[in-house]
């Protein structure tokens, strides 16, 4: 078994630009951020609508009505212990999905670009929060995001195809989507054309955060 190590970043140290090919950074000060980019088609202007309001971006990503679904999770994530080997992770090719750790704490996240296959090589892991946030893009894989330390809360929306599982198929926005139940729970609402890379499923993909 070959593991591959990813140094620990912390995000506040990377661009929006940078970010991009794994999703988008919300919470910073979008007059700042120049140039058009993944998940960030627009600058975003900012307005004073009330005399309590220093800046408001009131649409910093548009996205169409397109029929898709949203949901509003809230999670509590905890640490795994130094050196585990992150053996597999997943990817949702049709939906996005926000993170934002609560409590003043942070949550660590293990991703890969969006491809057939996620890259170990192209892997990377990166510490945010509590002042930041994250969209993953549609199709990014990622390990579930631990916490730092001790158990963390986050808000968790998500925006696309969302559907509740019915059985092993499950038919929804005129597709029928393979959702086999040693995976997905029967009546939960699950993000569906979801991938698996790694342990149990096909392929190899072993990641150690160092």
């Amino acid at each position: 078994m070959k593991v591959h190590e990813v140094k620990l970043e912390y995000l506040k140290h990377v661009s929006m630009e940078e970010f991009s090919e794994f999703g988008r950074i919300i919470g910073r000060d979008e007059d700042k951020i120049k140039g058009i980019f993944n998940l960030h088609p627009i600058t975003p202007e900012a307005i004073k609508d009330c005399d309590v309001v220093t800046k408001a971006y009131w649409d910093i990503l548009p996205l169409k009505d397109t029929g898709e679904r949203f949901s509003l999770g809230f999670i509590f994530m905890k640490p795994k212990p130094e050196g585990t080997i992150f053996d597999w992770t997943e990817c949702h090719l049709e939906t996005y999905e926000w993170f934002f750790p609560l409590g003043g704490k942070e949550l660590i996240f293990l991703l890969a670009p969006k491809g057939p296959i996620p890259d170990p090589k192209k892997t990377r892991a990166f510490c945010f929060g509590p002042d930041e946030g994250i969209m993953l893009d549609k199709g990014t894989w990622h390990y579930p995001p631990i916490s730092a330390s001790g158990v963390t809360p986050a808000l968790m929306p998500r925006y696309g195809h969302l559907g509740e599982v019915t059985g092993s198929v499950t038919e929804a926005f005129g597709k029928k989507y393979d959702t086999p139940l040693t995976i997905y729970r029967k009546g939960a609402l699950h993000a569906l054309n979801t991938k698996y890379c790694g342990k149990g499923f096909e392929g190899e993909y072993n990641i150690k955060i160092v």
